[in-house]
């Protein structure tokens, strides 16, 4: 009975140990599966979030190249905006100097014997308010055989260089002014500075 007993109690330990072997490596199983899955998931997620930081990095660069590049035009304009402007008033500037009173008589002269003798009789000559002491005895010799008909040269304020052609009833006018002839000036050259500037 004895041995019976200890065969009993061996079966119990056996089945006991078998059966606490088996719960363990269950336990064992199920924490390694889970474990797998927790890296799994986290190797995903790690994925995911390196994905979305690479994207906005990418996109973060892109957007920076483009503000970099929006920004160099906006200078590029800037500064040739400002050298167009800086070089329409110095072009003003000469063209004022220019046009002493030697030329300006030449000048009236020639748009004068441009207009009609109907044309001539209904014109005034206006010349700058403050040089017309300087200007018109000049303009007058040049203009002696015209202003027998009945042109007339009259100061203009505001005008501070050149000359205006107008019809007496002011319907209709020629302007070479200072700001006229520069800005005409200014349509021939102002493209070949502009060229010059996007080389």
């Amino acid at each position: 009975m004895e041995v019976q007993l200890k065969e009993l109690i061996d079966k119990i330990k056996n089945d006991g140990v078998k059966s606490a072997e088996e719960k363990a490596e269950k336990i064992i199983r199920d924490a390694e599966e889970r474990a797998a899955a927790i890296l799994k998931k986290a190797e995903a997620d790690a994925a995911v979030v390196r994905n979305t930081a690479k994207a906005d990095a990418e996109k973060a660069e892109r957007s920076g190249n483009e503000a970099l590049r929006q920004a160099g035009r906006d200078l590029v304009l800037t500064v040739k905006g400002e050298i167009e402007a800086l070089f329409s008033q110095v072009l003003e500037s000469r063209t004022a100097s220019a046009l002493d009173a030697e030329l300006m008589a030449d000048a009236v002269s020639q748009a004068v014997k441009n207009l009609s003798d109907i044309e001539a009789a209904d014109a005034d000559v206006f010349l700058p308010e403050d040089r017309m002491a300087e200007l018109e005895s000049a303009v007058k010799t040049a203009l002696s055989d015209t202003m027998a008909s009945g042109l007339e040269i009259k100061p203009f304020k505001g005008l501070d260089a050149g000359f205006r052609v107008s019809r007496k009833d002011g319907s209709a006018f020629f302007d070479f002014s200072e700001r006229e002839i520069a800005a005409m000036l200014g349509r021939y050259l102002n493209p070949r500075l502009t060229q010059l500037l996007s080389d």
